[in-house]
């Protein structure tokens, strides 16, 4: 081959993989809803014990109750993972989340 030809297909090639990574889909589940998630499943985590729900059947409750599958709360989490950068980002909201429900908690009588 020569030089020239070498050279494009380096530079088509080049900008495929650029494009490809540049395509981030997100999460399966957006990050709103995941937030929610991923909170109610820590605080029934928390809050019962595994003699009387088995975690299983805990996970099934949080993700019929928001209508996602354990297939896409997996890949969202997978998502998460390989991204650590977003889960700093999720926590903070995660946070902000969970005192807006103890501040609702509160303040009802």
């Amino acid at each position: 081959m020569s030089k020239g030809i070498c050279q494009k297909l380096y530079y088509l090639l080049t900008f495929f993989v650029l494009f490809i990574s540049g395509c981030d889909k997100g999460p399966p589940i957006p990050e709103e809803k995941f937030i929610k998630v991923y909170v109610d499943l820590l605080i029934i985590q928390d809050t019962t014990t595994t003699n009387t729900f088995p975690l299983d059947s805990v996970k099934t409750i949080v993700f019929n109750r928001h209508k996602v599958t354990s297939g896409q709360y997996n890949a969202t989490i997978d998502y998460y993972n390989s991204r650590p950068e977003k889960w700093v980002v999720l926590f903070d909201s995660a946070t902000a989340y969970v005192e807006g429900l103890k501040k609702a908690a509160e303040s009802q009588p």
